[in-house]
């Protein structure tokens, strides 16, 4: 909602402005429109209404006297000037210095459609003052951003509606910054976000994320130190940020210090307040993300608004892309602009344009290779069917009561080196043929499909097991096995042993866990596990059968083992690891293990 004074004179030539590129595009439409017929979202940018854009350098003051470095690019008529008029403004929050990295939107393709693009520093990266002790994604940044909206929405040349984009750290940051509820923002757009910064990026089911730790964690802050401002006025407060900056010390510690979820990680978790929300968002991912799980976690949750629009559009890359070089093995077809589609969004929101609605729903059916819309998620057409795990078999039929063991091994998981959380970083995602895990763990397969095979949802394994050792990790994966006997990686989920409790909210078809308290098995006693698979869009050919293999080590990508550290003294941080022990799975009988799968009774191919 606005509250601005002069809205209303702003709004009117906005509107304006909107009637031209309207018929120029040939979008005219009524707002909320729906279509019965699988929609067309556009696929190209609306075209330019300004031939040129200018850009300015300040510093921003927050309220506790730290100045935060901006970019602000305004449309302008002749590359020397911001054009008159009031705009609506998008704001970009980086940690990867605005004049360096900065994984920001494109100035020139904003400004040039009429809207003021403002891509602002983080405090204690690129050109803002201030350090990182304790603010990555904390309460002090969701404050800065609040002021960031409010500064930008009550500046002459604003028309009072500000919105927010980008995607991964700039995505999360939007969810946070929403949920402080400055006036002034009139919606969002967070592309690959997660909802949990515990069980999402850094622990996944309490299992430290060694890979994806060792590359993000280590090396984030190093980036912002880069890209100072090159605004010559700006040199004393660029001299203070970049000393300010040097002071702090590694994120990796704050991480380090808490392995267990507590509130160090809830203050910084989208999920904790994410009712606060109250203005449309567009929730953007990919299924191939590490983050596409929470993502969508949040956009189930923010879906129940009544009368405040959210939409969900899940493509088949990575955290970043499809395609060479962070997906060297893929480059699916028909990939969606979300760009335009983010544009439209805000042209609604941000412009009061009367443009055709986006899909409520937009997943890009894997294998099948293209988008399919629905309602809901998971779609209406969804089934979830309870199927039993036998004898390396996977039925609806429920098998008689039996066992089987593996010894836990730490050369498995090397198959999925490259996975989907090492793009969130730096390496990329390559997908081996799982056939090179075939010697590890258990696994357990369908007949030979007969007919298509569609999953639309998320996935959810009920393991019955004992172990040995007094902890151990889980590691469940999906793959689609070809005629051919090569077996592509489908989904994937984990949850250490000891970190079993269910949380509050908690469905046998979307397991949650507490991961707060480790409770350490009883050497051979048999216990319940829920362990979440991530949620998927994939179809399974005819001829080809679906695969679960479970195993207790997944090297390099999570740590067997806690790390005790102490930030204080770093030297002296200690090791637990998980020790060998034998696993054994039970299955059949009145509570063996089974797999709920989100079945598709869409006829559609």
């Amino acid at each position: 909602m606005v509250r601005s004074m002069g809205w209303r004179e702003g709004r009117r030539a906005a509107l304006l402005r909107s009637v031209c590129m309207l018929l120029l595009a040939g979008l005219a439409a009524p707002a909320g429109a729906q279509s019965e017929e699988p929609s067309n979202p556009p696929s190209t940018l609306p075209p330019a209404s300004y031939p040129a854009t200018y850009s300015e350098q300040r510093f921003i003051r927050m309220d506790d006297g730290v100045e935060l470095g901006a970019t602000i690019t305004f449309p302008s008529e002749n590359g020397s000037e911001p054009a008159p008029g009031r705009f609506p403004a998008v704001l970009n929050v980086t940690p990867y210095a605005r004049n360096g990295a900065c994984s920001c939107d494109s100035a020139s393709d904003y400004a040039t459609r009429g809207f003021v693009l403002a891509v602002v520093d983080v405090r204690g990266t690129g050109g803002s003052q201030g350090n990182l002790n304790e603010n990555y994604f904390s309460p002090r940044e969701a404050r800065d951003g609040y002021e960031l909206v409010e500064y930008l929405g009550t500046q002459p040349w604003s028309n009072g509606r500000v919105g927010m984009s980008g995607g991964s750290y700039l995505g999360i940051s939007q969810y946070l910054i929403a949920e402080q509820d400055p006036p002034h923002l009139a919606a969002i757009a967070p592309i690959e976000a997660f909802a949990d910064i515990y069980n999402d990026a850094a622990f996944p089911g309490g299992i430290e994320s060694l890979f994806f730790d060792s590359q993000y964690l280590a090396v984030q802050g190093a980036p912002g130190l880069t890209g100072p401002n090159t605004e010559p006025s700006m040199i004393p407060g660029t001299l203070t940020a970049k000393y300010e900056q040097a002071t702090g010390r590694s994120i990796a510690f704050d991480y380090l210090e808490n392995p267990y979820e507590d509130s160090f990680y809830y203050e910084r978790s989208p999920i904790t307040h994410v009712s606060k929300i109250r203005v449309p968002v567009f929730v953007i991912d990919g299924w191939r993300d590490a983050f596409v799980g929470g993502n969508i976690r949040m956009y189930r949750r923010l879906e129940r608004r009544k009368g405040v629009e959210t939409l969900l559009n899940v493509g088949p890359c990575t955290h970043k892309g499809c395609g060479t070089p962070f997906d060297p093995t893929s480059n699916p077809p028909g990939v969606d602009n979300v760009e335009a589609h983010e544009m439209l969004f805000f042209q609604r929101y941000l412009m009061g344009m009367e443009v055709p609605s986006l899909p409520r729903v937009r997943l890009y059916d894997q294998q099948a290779e293209h988008y399919v819309e629905t309602s809901a998620w998971p779609s209406p057409s969804t089934r979830f069917k309870r199927n039993y795990l036998g004898p390396e078999t996977i039925s609806a039929k429920l098998p008689a009561e039996a066992s089987a063991s593996y010894i836990s091994d730490p050369a498995a998981g090397l198959s999925m080196t490259f996975d989907e959380q090492g793009t969130v970083a730096i390496t990329p995602y390559i997908p081996i043929d799982q056939r090179v895990e075939e010697e590890q763990g258990l696994a357990w397969r369908t007949p030979v499909l007969s007919q298509a095979l569609a999953l639309d949802g998320p996935i959810a394994l009920h393991l019955v097991a004992s172990s040995t050792a007094t902890d151990t990790d889980w590691f469940a994966k999906i793959c689609d096995v070809a005629p051919d006997g090569s077996q592509s990686i489908v989904a994937e989920g984990q949850l250490r042993a000891s970190l079993r409790a269910l949380a509050r909210g908690s469905t046998r078809r979307e397991p949650l866990e507490t991961l707060a308290t480790p409770e350490p098995l009883t050497p051979g006693t048999f216990y319940d596990y829920e362990i979440a698979i991530a949620p998927t869009a994939y179809r399974f050919a005819a001829g080809h059968r679906l695969q679960l293999r479970l195993t207790s080590y997944n090297m390099p990508n999570a740590l067997p083992g806690t790390i005790a550290f102490n930030g204080s003294e770093p030297a002296t941080s200690s090791f637990v690891p998980l020790l060998p022990g034998t696993n054994t799975v039970r299955f059949g009988g009145t509570d063996g293990t089974s797999l709920l799968l989100p079945v598709s009774t869409d006829p559609s191919p």
